[in-house]
Order: C-alpha cells, then sequence, then structure tokens
C-alpha cells in the first residue's frame, strides 16, 4: 500500500533544480544502503538526511555490522522510524565492503546508491540523479561534488560537470566515496572487493567504468562529508597504503607513466604524515594544484578560505 502511494506521488511529477517540473513515467524505486558499526548518534543523521529527500520512491537498507550490544537498541530504534527503511544485521564484524555487499544482494531498487553513517545526503541529491539518468541513460553511473566539513573549515569538490571515463579514473578517485548507478551493473562486477581494507570504492568505481564505459559527474554538490568528529572514518584506517598497494598491483598495468605518478602523489597524500616540501616535489602537471590546495589547507587555513572555502 505504501510502496503504491509513493509510486503515485513520485510518477507525478520531478522539480528540477530550477524550479521546472519534468514527467517521469515510471519512477524507478532506489535502494539506498548505509553500514553501520557502534555509531547511532552519527547513523541518526544520515538517515534522516535520506528521509528528508524530495524524491519519495526508495528503500533504505541499513546493514549492522556486529554492532557491540549497547548500540544495537539505538540502531534498531532508527531502523523503526520508516517503513521504507530496512535493517540487516552481520552476527561477526566483517568491514564494510561484506555489508556493502550484502545490501546490494537484498536491493530491490532498480538504481543504487551508498552512505556512509558519518555523512549525509544534501536535499534533492536522488531526484537529481532519478531526473538526470532519463537524459543520460547509456551513463555507467552518475556521481555529484561534495562538500566536506572539518573543524574550522568547509570546502567543496568537483562541482563541474562532466564526462569520466575508464581513463580519467586511473588518474585518480575523480568521483569521490559514493556513487549512482544500476542495482545489476554492481551485481555484475561482484560489487565491492572485501580483500582490499581501503580504496575499496576506488577500485569499484574503475572496475564499472571498465565493464560499462563512461560516467558522469553532475553540476553542483550533494554529499556532505563531516569530518568534525572524532570517531574514524570508514575510508581512513591504518590499512590505507596496504589498499593503494592492491590497486596499484591490479590497474597500474592499465597506467602511463602520468598516470602512475600521480597515484604515487595519491599515495603519499594519503597515507603518510606527508611534508610539503616533498609533497610539492611529487606532485606533477596534474597534481601540483592539490598539492598548494592541501599546503594551504594545513598551514594558511585563512588564504583557504580566501580562495573560495567557507567558513562554519
Amino acid at each position: 500500500m505504501l510502496k503504491n502511494q509513493l509510486l503515485q506521488k513520485a510518477e507525478s511529477c520531478v522539480k528540477t533544480e530550477t524550479g521546472v517540473s519534468q514527467a517521469v513515467v515510471p519512477a524507478p524505486l532506489v535502494t539506498v544502503y548505509i553500514p553501520t558499526r557502534n555509531r547511532p548518534e552519527l547513523l541518526d543523521r544520515a538517515v534522516q538526511s535520506c528521509l528528508s529527500q524530495s524524491y519519495k520512491l526508495f528503500e533504505l537498507i541499513i546493514v549492522d555490522d556486529c554492532s557491540d550490544k549497547q548500540y544495537r537498541t539505538q540502531i534498531e530504534a532508527i531502523a523503526c522510524r520508516d517503513p521504507r527503511i530496512r535493517l540487516l544485521s552481520i552476527e561477526s564484524a566483517s568491514g564494510a565492503c561484506v555489508a556493502r555487499n550484502l545490501a546490494i544482494q537484498s536491493a530491490k531498487g532498480v538504481f543504487i546508491t551508498g552512505l556512509d553513517d558519518d555523512d549525509e545526503f544534501l536535499p534533492g541529491r536522488l531526484q537529481y540523479f532519478v531526473q538526470e539518468w532519463q537524459k543520460h541513460p547509456e551513463a555507467a553511473f552518475l556521481c555529484t561534488g561534495y562538500q566536506v566539513v572539518t573543524p574550522t573549515l568547509t570546502f567543496s569538490y568537483g562541482r563541474k560537470g562532466e564526462e569520466l571515463t575508464a581513463s580519467d579514473l586511473l588518474w585518480r578517485n575523480v568521483v569521490g566515496n559514493q556513487l549512482f548507478t544500476r542495482t545489476d551493473y554492481l551485481r555484475q562486477i561482484a560489487g565491492f572487493d572485501p580483500a582490499f581494507l581501503s580504496c575499496q570504492d576506488y577500485d569499484c568505481w574503475i572496475r564499472l567504468s571498465q565493464r560499462f564505459g563512461e560516467g558522469r559527474r553532475l553540476t553542483g554538490c550533494s554529499y556532505r562529508i563531516w569530518q568534525d568528529h572524532s570517531s574514524d572514518r570508514i575510508s581512513v584506517s591504518k590499512h590505507r597504503e596496504q589498499g593503494y598497494q592492491m590497486l596499484l598491483e591490479r590497474h597500474g598495468p592499465l597506467m602511463n607513466r602520468a598516470q602512475r605518478r600521480a597515484q604515487k602523489f595519491y599515495w603519499y597524500l594519503n597515507t603518510q604524515s606527508w611534508q610539503s616540501m616533498r609533497l610539492l616535489l611529487l606532485s606533477g602537471r596534474y597534481t601540483f594544484s592539490v598539492a598548494l590546495k592541501n599546503i594551504l589547507m594545513r598551514h594558511l587555513p585563512v588564504l583557504v578560505y580566501l580562495a573560495g572555502g567557507h567558513r562554519r
């Protein structure tokens, strides 16, 4: 009954960012998955950002990766908040890849996208993806830019819309940590590789593009990454260097010399307590501006603000 009501509502119209209504027939069901462990206070914010979406025809799968007993009741309460939420549980801690893959296999949606439990969707994200996929049904995936919130600054990445090829992804992770695609596409590439203890998303996006072709980054930002809390992020761990090594072993043979240099730069940037001069020396034509931005973020936050960042 609820699904039919939501379908009728979603099929009626979808408003674009400029306010123009466009018919959507039929409106597809979208699956959103959130892996979580021991962080109900952060999960609550992530779930609320889904329930606040203007596009209503979605299911939300929360995968509890063996949270400690004292957190399970809170997670179950969050999952009971809306009939579109399903809670799946893993009996032994298995990691984000296993949790995501369980959701992918259980998904009922034609399309699928993910959300980390310490992040949030900005309003209109799902609606934006659904309407743009109708314009680009040949795309392997869609993504957008994203905001990053630190204790002192809020800034944005990837606001410019463009096509993203498999070759583009060999330079760096131009997608970010989440995208929107067909559920059967992720199933056909076996989802995320649990052997990767980090860089799982990046490896998945490369394989997705190699299999299904070009994706598209849409204009603007619709995802917010919070880095202002003390909890560890899923994407940041002591295993990150190992993840980069596995990434280069798997995809390095496809890279040219300049791409391999760029990957070494990002490896250094993301896995070590980098030094500014060393970072500049490792940078090349395509990474010099990234090096400067990171140096400014570390040492001169006021200049980062003047260059386009936004204070909280």
